[in-house]
């Protein structure tokens, strides 16, 4: 299937997306303002051909960032995802759309697709209400909740960094390094994500919801270990908890994405290593 449109096609999961879906048209900040998309069902519609799916994967995804920002967290998390599901919906396109692990508390700490969700922060609050207008505003969707994402580097240069650039570089410039212990979450490498993507796609799976993470769950401390593990580099890594980093939102201690709907995916270890080598 190749007359697919990426909204946010310039991210690390987009970017992913495109080169999954060769031929995929790609609209980016440039080509599509999230906080202006009254007219995306002409713009839809006035293209050569109907997309035989929208797949959005822009965001805001600055947690700390949506505690001082709330409305534009909202706008492009939330408000936007009802449009965008809306025009889709009038057109019969369907939409793949993804959200987050952070839409739950943590109290729990494994989570099916089922399971009610409590987020703690704005931003796992914009995601929430991102997913109920999805819902309420579209027939044909695809909603995938995923968690820590790793893989190529995004194209835009609004793309923030991913966890493994940011270990990389403090080992350049520091001795010690610490590393959360006490949030625990799934870990998601996003060529096998957007291979998932296709699979739903081209397979037909049935509309709703789906967790789709690499296999396991790890500590920020357990990644870090693994990346510098695997990439034989000598570091002095320092386990902590997540008081040792006052931030403004809250986390969940611990939210893991179960799977029961879709084949499981190789361990994030597995992943981890190819992506590296």
């Amino acid at each position: 299937m190749s007359n697919i449109l990426i909204l946010g096609s310039q991210g690390m999961l987009g970017g992913e997306l495109k080169r999954t879906f060769s031929k995929a048209l790609g609209w980016d900040r440039k080509e599509l303002d999230l906080g202006q998309i009254g007219d995306l069902e002409q713009r839809l519609a006035a293209l050569p051909q109907l997309p035989d799916a929208v797949i959005n994967c822009a965001a805001y995804n600055d947690v700390d960032g949506a505690e001082a920002y709330p409305d534009k967290a909202f706008l492009i998390n939330s408000t936007a995802v009802g449009k965008i599901a809306s025009a889709c919906n009038s057109l019969g396109i369907p939409l793949i759309h993804f959200s987050s692990n952070y839409v739950f508390d943590g109290e729990k700490g494994e989570y099916r697709e089922d399971d009610q969700p409590n987020a703690l922060s704005t931003y796992g609050k914009s995601k929430y209400q991102g997913e109920q207008l999805l819902r309420k505003n579209c027939f044909k969707y695809y909603l995938i909740r995923t968690s820590v994402l790793f893989g190529q580097e995004a194209e835009s240069q609004f793309a923030k960094k991913s966890f493994i650039e940011i270990m990389l570089e403090l080992r350049e410039t520091t001795d010690t390094i610490k590393a959360v212990t006490d949030e625990i979450n799934s870990l998601t490498y996003v060529s096998d994500l957007a291979s998932s993507v296709e699979a739903l796609i081209t397979k037909k799976y049935p509309y709703g919801i789906y967790h789709i993470v690499n296999g396991g769950q790890a500590s920020w401390y357990d990644f870090a270990q693994e990346i510098f593990r695997l990439k034989g580099k000598e570091v002095k890594l320092e386990a902590v908890d997540s008081s040792a980093f006052p931030r403004k939102a809250s986390r969940p201690k611990k939210a893991v994405l179960l799977n029961t709907k879709f084949p499981e995916l190789r361990s994030w270890q597995e992943a981890l290593a190819e992506f590296l080598s």
